[in-house]
């Protein structure tokens, strides 16, 4: 059996519960596909924690380190589809 230690893994960042919730309800998902919703979502999240991450031993994180490779895999495949050939 193996014991994960969830806090310790967990990013700290300044944002406070009303910041993130404003920021998540700005977000027009009536503008959005039913099936990209969650991804939608899931990128705001990501763009809170990158604006409110100072400390640069909460970046070298790997939960971080995966948020901003899938992050930056979502823009890159996004601008892939705006060239037109």
């Amino acid at each position: 059996m193996t014991v994960k230690n969830r806090e310790r893994d967990r990013v700290k960042t300044v944002c406070t519960p009303q910041e993130l919730g404003d920021a998540i309800a700005s977000l027009d998902l009536s503008s959005i596909p039913p099936e990209h919703r969650r991804a939608a979502i899931a990128e705001r999240v990501v763009e809170v924690m990158i604006a409110t991450t100072d400390s640069p031993d909460e970046r070298r994180k790997e939960t971080f380190q995966k948020a901003i490779t899938a992050y930056g895999q979502l823009h890159r495949a996004r601008q892939r589809n705006k060239i037109i050939i």
